[in-house]
C-alpha cells in the first residue's frame, strides 16, 4: 500500500529528518514537507538531503498558530502528493513534533486491514448551546500575521481586542451553518491530525478550490485546522466511511484522537523516555504527539528498537 505522509513543519529539522528516514525505510512510504515561510529552510534541506523519497514542497506559506494559513499549507501538501507520479492509497497528516509509535509494517498492515476508511472524527458544533464551542465561530479571529509574535503597548493590545469585538458583532447571531453551492455546511470540530483515502484527499482539494464563501468564513474562526477539513468531510458522503460519525458534542481535543496519542492537560505534553510503557500500551494509536530533539531522544531510540527497525 502506497502512503503519503504530509508534515507541516517550522522547527527542529533533525526531528523532521528522523521521521522521514524512519518512514521512508519502507519503499511504499513517501514524505512531503511544508516548511513555514517564516523559517530558514536551509537547516531543513541540509538535514533532509539524505532522506529517500522526501519532497519539500515549493509553495510555502507563513503559518501562524491559530491562523487559516495552516489550512492552506495542508491543502498544498495534499495537492503536491496527489499530483505525484506515484498513486497513494492514503494521505496521513503529521505536525512537526509527531513520531511513529509503531513499525512501518504495522502502520501498513493497519491501513490494509481498514482500506477505504477515513480517519477524521468530528462533532457538529453548529447551533451549539455550549459557549466553549460558540466562541469558535461567533468570535472574529485573525491570526495570519505576526501581531502576537511581537511586544505591544497595552493601548495597542486593547485597540486590537476592540477591533476584533466590533468585527464579531455581525457573527453573534450566526448559527455556524455556511450556505454555499446549494448546501448547508454545518461546522464540525475535531483533532488536527487525520488520515484520508485518495478519493477523500482529492475531494478536499477540490472543495477548497470551489468554495470561496466557505473559505472566507473559515479564515476567521478559531483554530480553523480543527474545523475546516472536518466540516468538509462530515457534510459529505465521505462521513459514512469515517471510523466514526454523527458523534455527540464533547469538549477537548483528547476526545477526538484519530491515530495519534497525545495528552493535553494545559498544553500538549512533550513525551520522554519515562512515558515509553504507557505509550506502547495505547491501542489503536500509530503515532504520538509530541516529541523534541534533545528531550525525547531516548524515547525515540526505544520506539525504533521496539519496532525492530523500520520494516518494509
Amino acid at each position: 500500500m502506497n502512503i503519503a505522509f504530509l508534515n507541516l513543519c517550522n522547527s527542529d529539522p533533525e526531528l523532521v529528518a528522523r521521521v522521514s528516514r524512519r518512514l521512508t525505510a519502507c519503499p511504499r512510504f513517501d514524505t512531503y514537507i511544508h516548511i513555514d515561510a517564516k523559517t530558514d529552510d536551509a537547516p531543513f534541506r541540509a538535514a533532509l538531503q539524505d532522506c529517500a523519497r522526501t519532497a519539500i514542497i515549493k509553495k510555502r506559506l507563513s503559518v501562524y498558530w491559530g491562523g487559516f494559513h495552516a489550512v492552506e499549507a495542508e491543502v498544498e501538501l495534499l495537492r503536491a502528493a496527489l499530483t505525484s507520479p506515484r498513486s497513494y492509497d492514503y494521505f496521513i497528516f503529521l505536525q512537526n513534533f509527531d513520531y511513529p509509535l509503531r513499525s512501518n509494517a504495522e502502520i501498513e498492515e493497519f491501513f490494509v486491514g481498514r482500506r477505504g476508511t477515513e480517519f477524521i472524527r468530528a462533532c457538529d458544533i453548529s447551533n451549539t448551546k455550549d459557549l466553549h464551542f460558540m466562541r469558535k465561530f461567533k468570535i472574529y479571529n485573525r491570526r495570519d500575521d505576526d501581531f502576537y509574535l511581537k511586544p505591544h503597548s497595552k493601548l495597542r493590545m486593547y485597540a486590537r481586542y476592540l477591533h476584533m469585538l466590533l468585527l464579531s458583532a455581525p457573527k453573534l447571531l450566526w448559527n455556524g451553518v455556511i450556505h454555499e453551492r446549494g448546501v448547508a455546511l454545518r461546522i464540525h470540530y475535531g483533532a488536527a491530525q487525520w488520515a484520508v483515502t485518495r478519493e477523500c484527499a482529492a475531494y478536499l482539494v477540490d472543495f477548497f478550490d470551489t468554495h470561496p464563501v466557505f473559505n472566507k468564513k473559515m479564515a476567521h474562526i478559531q483554530f480553523p485546522d480543527e474545523e475546516y477539513f472536518h466540516t468538509a468531510v462530515h457534510n459529505s458522503s465521505f462521513k459514512y466511511k469515517c471510523s466514526r460519525y454523527d458523534e455527540p458534542e464533547r469538549r477537548w481535543l483528547v476526545n477526538w484522537r484519530n491515530l495519534h496519542y497525545f495528552e493535553y492537560p494545559r498544553e500538549i505534553t512533550v513525551f520522554t523516555d519515562k512515558d515509553f510503557d504507557k505509550l506502547i500500551a495505547q491501542e489503536g494509536a500509530l503515532f504520538i504527539r509530541k516529541v523534541r530533539t534533545g528531550v525525547s531522544d531516548a524515547l525515540m531510540d526505544r520506539l525504533d528498537a521496539a519496532a525492530e527497525g523500520p520494516g518494509v
